[in-house]
């Protein structure tokens, strides 16, 4: 082989090379995914042991010393964010919808052909140029103007629909710590309920004991026996409840759900506003699911405007080289020294298929349809529950509030009378056991109440899209949207309307 054709041959391989064996960058963060899995496959298949090196990897994530004891919900709110999994996979999503953009506006890769005729006799053979061992063409292709900007505008759009859904989830992680949290305040506070009444039990049996021994009914003490009795089931209950609500609670923060974690004593709530108005202004402009719908709708246009492109062809241009040797040559006319050729390519598609254009066009036509619909259907759905859930709000407010003038203070009375008529004969233990029950479950439904208050409010805030204090009540109420109609209403039904018109054509 001649010595300029082994080095044409080198300078392709060497191309080759360079193309295909680039050096890639690997995230840290997948990195640590791949030691997983391969960790994971080195599992073997039956149980570990305890005691095993390989069981201390498969065990919960260690407790921070920070959270120990009792916290305020901010503090748990904080490593909640940082920490839950569901919050990192939104973000990681992100990232890898924001590394769709410079791929979308990106050229497709240049393709390189390269075509080897080994054979001279059977080979290409020209009568001034001479034999043709091999020809090289290197194209490139554009599509129509305007439809890389396009892509990449769609590409943003998803983006941007990635980051409502990131929103979401730290706003559902949120609402979840919140609730955990109440959860966890009532279930501290009717087992601390729960312990002081034991002690009062307890010093029941022991008067009913006092007036056996004075004459009185032996089935008192056995009345006062079967309350304590009851009282300590309710305690263990209540002591089921604590761990449960600890472990939810953990499992936001992506702890052990050994961990000790405690609320504060008086926890407060969030007051909401007094017109329910507000909140539906507040939800509109704030929730991440409708400003992700509405960022939908805005891909689903660019995408409508992409179907227009493809009415368009998409060119390529391109160079090609054939490479002339004298060696091998059967022409007698031949140069005596003969010189590679150069020439240009271009070429582009025919779009004459119109129905299959025209099909594509509708589709993403009907597709921004369907997305301004859910964006309706999930603005209806939000006012619904904000409805519901500042009526649930605004009610247990108010029977908490009697609860607190009336009810209990009655009851407490009500205890105190009963105890003072029993240790003078002129009551009954059955009375008195039954105001003392009146009282406790008194005192359980305020805890009762007052946590599903907060949790309540955890869902409005979830529901609206941020915490619903940072907005200061208006004197004013404002007019609630109308039902039935939302902001891409009239443009869809433009749209319904040009789609049936043009398939009856």
């Amino acid at each position: 082989m001649p010595r300029r054709l082994a080095t044409k041959f080198a300078a392709t391989f060497v191309l080759y090379a360079i193309c295909g064996c680039a050096a890639h960058e690997v995230q840290p963060e997948y990195a640590e995914v791949e030691h997983n899995l391969e960790s994971a496959n080195q599992r073997p298949p039956q149980s570990i042991p305890p005691h095993d090196p390989a069981a201390v990897a498969l065990d919960p994530a260690p407790i921070p010393a920070e959270l120990q004891g009792k916290k305020p919900v901010d503090d748990y709110i904080k490593r909640a964010i940082h920490e839950n999994r569901n919050v990192q996979a939104a973000w990681a999503n992100v990232q890898a919808m924001r590394e769709r953009i410079p791929q979308a506006v990106a050229l497709e890769d240049p393709m390189f052909q390269n075509v080897i005729w080994p054979v001279p006799s059977i080979s290409p053979q020209y009568s001034i140029m001479g034999y043709m061992p091999y020809d090289t063409m290197i194209t490139q292709s554009f599509p129509w103007f305007g439809t890389l900007r396009l892509r990449g505008q769609v590409a943003d759009q998803d983006a941007k629909v990635a980051i409502a859904e990131l929103a979401a989830a730290e706003l559902e992680t949120i609402a979840e710590v919140k609730r955990a949290y109440y959860d966890l305040h009532y279930a501290e506070k009717s087992l601390a309920i729960l312990n002081r009444n034991r002690e009062l039990a307890e010093q029941f049996v022991e008067i009913s004991k006092e007036r056996v021994r004075t004459g009185g009914n032996a089935q008192d003490v056995y009345r006062a026996q079967i309350g304590l009795e009851e009282l300590q089931n309710e305690i263990t209950e209540a002591d089921q409840s604590l761990k449960s609500a600890r472990a939810a609670l953990a499992e936001q923060l992506h702890i052990s759900p050994e961990a000790e974690l405690g609320t504060i004593d008086d926890p407060q709530t969030t007051q909401t506003p007094k017109h329910v108005d507000e909140l539906y202004r507040l939800a509109a402009a704030a929730r991440p699911e409708l400003q992700g719908r509405l960022s939908a709708i805005a891909r689903d246009r660019q995408e409508v405007e992409l179907a227009k492109k493809r009415y368009y062809p998409n060119f390529t241009l391109g160079l090609t080289a054939w490479a002339m040797e004298r060696h091998n040559a059967v022409s007698p006319t031949l140069r005596s020294n003969p010189n590679d050729n150069f020439g240009m390519v271009f070429n582009f598609n025919l779009p004459i298929y119109r129905n299959k254009l025209d099909a594509g066009l509708r589709e993403a036509q009907f597709k921004a349809v369907a997305d301004s619909r859910k964006y309706d259907a999930d603005r209806d759905k939000t006012y619904r529950e904000i409805k519901e859930l500042y009526v649930q709000i605004k009610a247990q407010r108010e029977i908490l509030a009697m609860f607190e003038r009336n009810i209990y203070p009655k009851s407490k009375q009500a205890l105190d009378l009963a105890s003072t008529d029993y240790e003078v004969a002129k009551l009954d233990f059955l009375s008195l056991i039954t105001a003392w029950r009146g009282v406790l479950q008194v005192e359980l439904q305020m805890a009762r109440f007052e946590a599903e208050i907060g949790k309540a409010v955890a869902s409005l805030e979830r529901v609206v899209g941020c915490e619903v204090n940072e907005h200061p009540n208006k004197p004013d109420a404002v007019v609630p949207p109308a039902e039935g109609a939302g902001p891409f209403a009239k443009e869809a039904k433009n749209t319904e309307n040009n789609i049936e018109s043009k398939s009856s054509q």
